[in-house]
């Protein structure tokens, strides 16, 4: 048996991403702070722990050094995130993953139902309109508001990673 046998089910996996660090940290903060059983991931944070190597900076186009760093990262986050869904708890990971590389990042966690939340201030044009979008002006002033509604509107921020049968 396995240990989420013995624990309950499964916990959910929600991504936050956002252009601003500063914003979608807070933003996952205060969701996982609503959903009582969860675990703030965050990239940032899994990122500045690198000690070797350049971690930091992102070009336009990146450099595939950047892009290796930033595969890293994700597999990183999804792991910590995946270990303790494993023992029923939310996971809800904060992340850059605007543009094309939404796709990507929901590409690492397929087959499992990801729980998307875009905060659309300087959102790249690009990024799919998947998930729910929240309002970053809304997010800098209030915060603890915008949580509110991400957690009660969660249902319209699921994202199937995989085509229905």
């Amino acid at each position: 048996m396995s240990s989420s046998d013995e624990s309950g089910p499964r916990g959910r996996l929600l991504l936050v991403t956002a252009a601003r660090a500063q914003a979608r940290a807070a933003l996952a903060s205060a969701v996982a702070t609503r959903l009582g059983r969860a675990v703030l991931v965050d990239g940032t944070a899994l990122e500045l722990a690198v000690t070797a190597g350049d971690a930091a900076g992102w070009d336009e186009p990146p450099t595939s050094e950047q892009l290796r760093m930033r595969l890293l990262r994700w597999s990183a986050a999804l792991s910590v995130a995946e270990t303790y869904q494993l023992e029923g708890f939310d996971a809800v990971v904060a992340e850059d993953a605007l543009g094309d590389r939404l796709e990507d990042f929901l590409d690492l966690v397929e087959p499992e139902p990801v729980h998307v939340v875009v905060v659309a201030d300087e959102a790249d044009p690009a990024t799919p309109r998947w998930g729910l979008w929240v309002e970053g002006t809304d997010v800098g002033s209030d915060v603890e508001c915008v949580a509110e509604d991400v957690v009660a509107h969660l249902d319209e921020s699921r994202v199937l990673t995989t085509p229905p049968a």
